[in-house]
């Protein structure tokens, strides 16, 4: 399993990997598939049921499990809603990295949002201009009621977070890594998603390649149980290592729970985020690697990793 707190460098990895294999026009169909209102379930529900409020109440809860540094306001009786946006946690967490490059697109994917807002008569204006600092700005307005001026006013909504604030876990961000997989494994294959896979691995996983290769399987066991303690699911997670072999259970993956709980059906190669990661870290240290169970329903798996004589 990819946890939800390591998707967004495995985001940029996939928009890498579709434009250096296809092309920048595949990546604009991807995020056209992926951001298609009747796909993104939350904001187009909140945008039909509730107009211009709905923008708001779906940017209080995705940027606060985000942990982001921004400031969010609604007038309704204006017809306006803004996003400051201080310090992105996507940009900023791939920009803290410093042995991955980012995709050099990555914020022009968040434009996309446009489609869900215009299909129910608002308008949108994205301001890009300060994205290399992990900073940008939203105006979605009602064309009807706005009259180009924003005032604060007494009935104006004002949210203002800063990172601190919040404790980064967005689980939504498991549905978009199984949309990503679906996508490639449906227009390109089995040989897609593995190679993307096998890409994000090498590169996201190069220190702990390193430590592995320095200091044995330790390392990666300790990786392990910290992807489970990231989704605050340790508990199901059971790993013991023995001399030269580290072996896994899964009693079950939080990411597939999420999933089936928001009504959500999980990719079929949604299982392969853990084998072909896993098998690649292997690869690339030397070891042996068999994932000797995988349960669908639940992502419940065991699996192990075994130092060559």
């Amino acid at each position: 399993m990819i946890s939800c707190t390591e998707f967004i460098p495995s985001y940029s990895e996939l928009f890498s990997f579709l434009e250096e294999r296809y092309g920048f026009a595949e990546v604009e169909r991807y995020w056209n598939d992926i951001f298609n209102p009747e796909r993104n379930g939350v904001l187009n529900r909140k945008v039909r049921e509730h107009g211009i409020r709905g923008c708001y109440e779906y940017w209080a809860y995705s940027l606060n499990e985000e942990a982001a540094d921004f400031k969010m306001m609604l007038n309704e009786r204006d017809g306006w809603f803004s996003i400051e946006m201080r310090h992105c946690p996507s940009k900023g967490r791939l920009l803290a990295l410093s042995h991955i490059k980012p995709y050099d697109k990555y914020c022009l994917h968040c434009d996309l949002y446009r489609k869900t807002v215009e299909k129910y008569g608002l308008c949108y204006d994205y301001d890009f201009t300060d994205t290399d600092r992990a900073c940008c700005a939203t105006l979605i307005y009602d064309p009807k009621i706005y009259r180009g001026r924003r005032i604060k006013t007494d009935d104006t909504l004002v949210m203002d977070r800063q990172a601190q604030d919040n404790r980064y876990l967005h689980r939504e961000f498991h549905n978009y890594m199984s949309m990503g997989l679906e996508y490639l494994g449906t227009h390109f294959g089995q040989e897609a998603v593995e190679a993307y896979l096998r890409r994000f691995a090498r590169n996201y996983y190069a220190p702990l390649i390193e430590s592995i290769r320095k200091d044995g399987l330790a390392p990666l066991g300790e990786q392990i149980r910290e992807t489970y303690r990231a989704e605050e699911a340790e508990d199901v997670a059971h790993i013991a290592l023995e001399g030269d072999n580290l072996r896994v259970r899964i009693d079950a993956c939080p990411a597939v729970a999420y999933l089936r709980a928001q009504g959500w059906t999980p990719s079929t190669w949604f299982g392969e985020s853990t084998r072909v990661v896993m098998d690649e870290i292997a690869r690339q240290t030397g070891l042996d690697f068999v994932m000797s169970s995988y349960a669908p329903e639940t992502g419940a798996a065991e699996y192990a990793f075994a130092k060559r004589p």
